[in-house]
């Protein structure tokens, strides 16, 4: 693991206001706080030291520890409407580059395919939503938190691949769920538990994606929702 540089908090902070009522009053008093009616958060500097050009950066903390913050710094999540009388699998630019890119997220179910997207689990809207986003300089937050951990690190894994075999440039994932980075592979990570910025190999037990099929972790069910 490299660090390439520990990110600084910035000086002006972040605030909002909130009207101080009965409720904040109880709570500030069970807790022994003071409570002025104004919430801050300082947020951590943009990196300096990460490459401009790249596949595949993430953004990984806690909750709370400002990774929706600095991934704004990076560009605005895209959002899509849905059409409520078209399949999911109409709603992108051509059929084959729906077939594509809908593997590419381990949503593989044709049934699944053909219906519209209000009908679907949290799990396969995540999917269908991934997958339009899947596109040069995409910002995407919450990544992985509405999926089971096994369907998470299978998506990682198509999606790295994907993203790389087609040489897509500079997608920045933030999640909270570290187990991830190691099937994701990604150029770059952020910490924002530490404000350190890696590079490269940044896990020490790395599973690289030419041996996923031969890891025993990922088996059975998980691997008929991907394409290797």
């Amino acid at each position: 693991m490299e660090i390439l540089e520990k990110l600084t908090k910035e000086n002006k902070p972040l605030e909002v206001i909130t009207n101080i009522d009965e409720f904040t009053k109880f709570a500030a008093k069970a807790f022994d706080c003071e409570f002025n009616g104004t919430a801050r958060f300082f947020p951590w500097g943009a990196p300096k030291k990460i490459p401009q050009i790249f596949n595949i950066g993430v953004i990984y903390g806690a909750s709370g520890s400002g990774k929706s913050t600095l991934l704004k710094t990076f560009g605005n999540e895209e959002k899509f409407e849905w059409d409520p009388k078209k399949s999911i699998v109409s709603h992108f630019s051509t059929p084959a580059d729906a077939i594509d890119k809908l593997g590419a997220v381990g949503l593989n179910s044709i049934p699944s395919w053909y219906k519209p997207y209000h009908v679907l689990s949290n799990g396969e809207k995540f999917r269908a939503e991934l997958a339009r986003k899947i596109k040069d300089g995409a910002v995407i937050d919450e990544f992985t938190s509405v999926v089971d951990r096994n369907v998470a690190k299978a998506v990682s894994v198509s999606l790295s691949k994907y993203i790389k075999r087609n040489n897509i440039k500079n997608i920045i994932l933030a999640t909270c769920h570290e187990d991830i980075l190691e099937w994701l592979e990604p150029d770059w990570v952020i910490n924002t538990n530490s404000g350190e910025v890696y590079s490269g190999n940044f896990s020490n037990a790395q599973i690289s994606i030419s041996k996923y099929i031969q890891h025993q972790g990922i088996s059975g069910q998980c691997l008929r929702t991907i394409i290797i």
